[in-house]
């Protein structure tokens, strides 16, 4: 699947499972992992006032959209994590787009 076929999938999926908690959209990129494999990395991203959400809530999100993308074909492990709009993200998580094999150093 590309990005957009993931975005799909995912703001259908994240709509029904987060919408009672301010969700708004879904941010996707695709890269590689800790373990240099293939991955897709999904944010949800929630308005400004949404209220906290329980533990479980981010779990049963995140099961329901890997199985969708599961479901569709996609092979890759959807990477998730949840944000409010206007929140700032830390230093080193501001990209987890992967460069290009090629040019990543394997220390």
């Amino acid at each position: 699947m590309n990005n957009a076929d993931i975005q799909i999938v995912a703001d259908r999926v994240l709509r029904r499972e987060l919408g009672k908690f301010g969700y708004q959209r879904a941010e996707v990129r695709s890269g590689f992992d800790h373990s240099d494999e293939p991955a897709v990395y999904v944010d949800a991203v929630l308005g400004v006032g949404a209220p906290p959400l329980e533990p479980t809530t981010f779990f049963e999100a995140h099961a329901a959209l890997g199985r969708a993308l599961l479901a569709e074909g996609e092979e890759r492990f959807p990477y998730f994590r949840m944000r409010r709009l206007g929140e700032e993200l830390p230093e080193d998580e501001v990209s987890r787009e992967s460069p290009p094999r090629a040019e990543r150093s394997h220390s």
